[in-house]
């Protein structure tokens, strides 16, 4: 009986060493590494449609504390499409997550924007998911394994991704690591978000669709995130089997935000084509005739068209020319905002400015 006892006794103290064993296992960290910061270069680019090319540039900073249960990312950069659709963004973001919440900064109305988490918010989340091991590779000074999988290839330092490279129907993403520095004092000010005012959203869901969802400061994040959702979704598929109807879902899914914002100012550059015509058809001096121009030299910078249109001479000869060439491109211009205005996507809309 004793002996019998003894061994419950035994079996109990493994089986309550085993719960507490695995219940260490299952507290895990986002990173392998307490504190650090890393600088990133942006780069990408697409051909949107036969007529319209993409590109994206920028820099990026991951600044960590408390084995990443704090950490902070920014994003700034330039996106930029040329031929038939001609657009030019300076993007800019901003999210901080802790344990319980996730803050991101709203530039354009200069607040903050906080939020529960919620269970999707996987703070732990496996960037290895789905990839296989295929080497090492240096990035930035230090020693990362290499994942790769159909379109997407990473190269990962104790779950820090320091090389993000995919190519996903013919549009690339590139986001490598030119400086990191780990195991650094984090002050509490490096952590610190922009000096705006909080709107607390405590039911706000990642699914929920709001005026914020896909403004153009979130384009890389969208386009990051829209490629992880290709890979996840076709795994089995290789980027030059899937279909030209979904490289076109796609495309007019990254680039919807730069759909919403042609669809805007084109309407208005007609305007501003015709309200400049009128006014340099009265123009006696440079004076003058520069502030005609004034806001539709602005127009075309929000287009990326940037030129040099300040007047110095002012004559019959120099009025004329300027007149005849806004009059040909309100012409060009006029003839195209029926199409611009039944467009329902960035390709409809790159067919109708061709």
């Amino acid at each position: 009986m004793f002996l019998s006892s003894h061994i419950k006794m035994i079996l109990l103290s493994t089986c309550i060493g085993t719960v507490t064993m695995l219940h260490a296992e299952v507290e895990t960290h986002p990173f392998e590494i307490e504190s650090g910061m890393v600088i990133y270069q942006i780069s990408g680019g697409a051909q949107l449609t036969p007529e319209t090319n993409l590109s994206i540039k920028g820099n990026a900073k991951l600044r960590f504390k408390e084995w990443g249960e704090i950490k902070l990312e920014e994003e700034s950069g330039v996106v930029l499409t040329t031929g038939s659709i001609k657009h030019k963004q300076h993007v800019k973001r901003f999210e901080k997550q802790t344990k319980e919440t996730v803050i991101t900064a709203d530039y354009e109305n200069e607040q903050l924007l906080e939020r529960k988490k919620v269970p999707s918010d996987n703070n732990t989340q496996d960037e290895t998911d789905c990839l296989v091991k295929t080497g090492q590779e240096l990035v930035a000074g230090i020693l990362c394994d290499v994942w790769e999988g159909p379109g997407v290839k990473k190269c990962i330092y104790k779950n820090i991704v320091l090389k993000l490279e995919s190519h996903v129907l013919d549009v690339s993403y590139a986001r490598v690591a030119t400086k990191a520095v780990f195991d650094i004092n984090t002050s509490d000010e490096a952590c610190e978000v922009p000096d705006y005012p909080v709107q607390e959203f405590a039911l706000f869901k990642n699914n929920i669709q709001t005026k914020n969802a896909y403004k153009t400061e979130n384009f890389c994040k969208v386009l990051k995130d829209t490629t992880y959702d290709i890979n996840e979704q076709n795994a089995s598929y290789r980027a030059n089997n899937i279909r030209d109807v979904e490289r076109k879902k796609f495309i007019n899914h990254i680039a919807q935000d730069i759909y919403v914002r042609q669809k805007e100012l084109l309407p208005e550059l007609l305007n501003s084509l015709k309200e400049t015509r009128a006014c340099l058809q009265t123009g006696e001096d440079p004076f003058t005739a520069n502030q005609c121009i004034e806001h539709f030299s602005r127009m075309k910078a929000q287009l990326g068209t940037e030129e040099d249109d300040y007047i110095i001479l002012w004559d019959d000869k120099r009025k004329n020319t300027l007149l005849d060439k806004i009059e040909d491109e309100l012409i060009y211009l006029q003839s195209r905002i029926p199409c611009v205005n039944r467009a329902q996507n960035i390709t409809d809309l790159s067919s109708c400015m061709k």
